[in-house]
């Protein structure tokens, strides 16, 4: 597994460590200033290589919870054998350690190339990068929600420090991503050049809209409970056909944008019901049926699908731009051009710091990092008990 996801990623896992880290708690342990990795330019202190054991440890939990033997209230999962996302499979304490180590050697590779490559990287952006630290650190990323949660209260028990925390996670992505800037744009060592860039967006990127019916009408009885009930037969093909008739007109020479201002008023619908982007397809967060029926879609044409049964059914209509109309002024778009070569090639960028950290050289106190054993963030969680078992043996 890759020690990193594509840039602009690695700090929501950070987030979601943030939340787990959290809910579990900590179990102490002494804080110093010990070292853990250095190269002849850098050091490493302890708390970085325990950050990173951490979320290497949070990474395997979720492998591990999909295995038939796991148990939450046992750390005996630490010693079954688990799957990562790239299909390797490792003992999981032993997969945390591997992970840790790469980690590490990730961010020492990072600082030697930004040096290497001569990237310079603007002091305010990194002041912004260690406030938005010091910020979870104080009080948490909940804080402006009313929750104030101190990072500082669950890290530092652990031997992690603010100035650990904040190379490992906002000062880290900054300087991945300017490492990246700075080899893929004009001038790097990696140039992507204009027409690669627009090769990529057209076979990769879909300009699409669609909008959707409940085949299921909503009530709410006097408790405020809601339930859904499917529609009869009549009133499902009604909505149904009149979707069909859409995509027929859109078939049949009719834009989409003066189809749904019909549709809008057929229906005395104020507001435009559309959900329209322009994105990467592999990517979308829309469902897999919609991604398939939007693959299948010819430039230009629309279709109809209903998703799910009953009293969840849905019904769509999906129009399919031709993306090649929108690459010249989508692509001429800093921030659309930075995310188009994001996406073109992170991971690319991600395999190469990991083949660096191969021949990189450095050396690793090993006295000192053998002294943390994964099973130090275990966290015993008791399985709760349904409520209708409890009433059962109440009765």
């Amino acid at each position: 597994m890759k020690p990193f996801m594509k840039i602009g990623s690695f700090l929501m896992a950070v987030m979601m460590l943030f939340t787990v880290l959290l809910a579990s708690g900590c179990t102490p342990v002494s804080l110093n200033k010990e070292w853990s990795y250095k190269t002849n330019d850098k050091e490493l202190a302890i708390g970085v290589y325990i950050y990173s054991l951490d979320t290497a440890y949070q990474q395997a939990k979720t492998y591990a919870e999909k295995l038939d033997k796991y148990d939450s209230t046992s750390d005996s999962w630490l010693e079954m054998e688990i799957t990562d996302d790239d299909g390797k499979k490792e003992v999981a304490s032993k997969w945390i350690k591997e992970q840790a180590k790469l980690m590490c050697l990730s961010y020492l590779v990072v600082d030697e190339q930004i040096s290497k490559e001569g990237v310079e990287i603007d002091e305010n952006t990194l002041a912004s990068a260690d406030e938005q630290a010091e910020n979870y650190w104080n009080v948490g990323q909940y804080a402006d929600y009313g929750y104030v949660m101190p990072m500082s209260d669950e890290l530092e028990p652990y031997g992690i420090s603010l100035d650990s925390f904040k190379y490992c996670t906002t000062e880290y992505t900054t300087k991945y991503q300017a490492l990246f800037d700075k080899l893929y744009n004009v001038g790097g060592s990696k140039q992507v050049s204009d027409d690669e860039l627009s090769k990529y967006f057209l076979d990769n990127y879909v300009d699409y809209s669609y909008f959707s019916v409940n085949l299921y009408s909503s009530t709410t009885d006097e408790a405020g409970q809601s339930s859904n009930v499917a529609l009869s037969d009549k009133d499902a093909k009604k909505l149904t056909d009149e979707l069909d008739g859409y995509a027929k007109d859109i078939n049949g020479g009719k834009s989409y944008d003066d189809m749904i201002q019909e549709y809008m008023s057929a229906n005395n619908v104020e507001t435009d019901p559309s959900t329209s982007n322009v994105e990467e397809l592999e990517n979308s967060s829309m469902g897999d049926e919609l991604k398939k029926a939007l693959k299948e879609l010819d430039n230009n044409k629309a279709t109809t699908l209903k998703v799910g049964s009953g009293e969840t059914a849905v019904y769509y209509l999906i129009y399919k731009r031709d993306v090649k109309d929108d690459a010249e002024e989508y692509i001429g778009n800093g921030t659309n051009r930075a995310g188009v070569l994001s996406s073109m090639k992170s991971d690319e960028f991600a395999d190469y710091i990991e083949g660096l950290t191969k021949d990189l050289k450095c050396e690793e106190n090993t006295s000192v990092i053998d002294r943390y054993d994964p099973k130090m963030f275990f966290v015993s969680v008791e399985p709760t008990t349904a409520a209708s078992d409890s009433d059962s043996k109440a009765e």
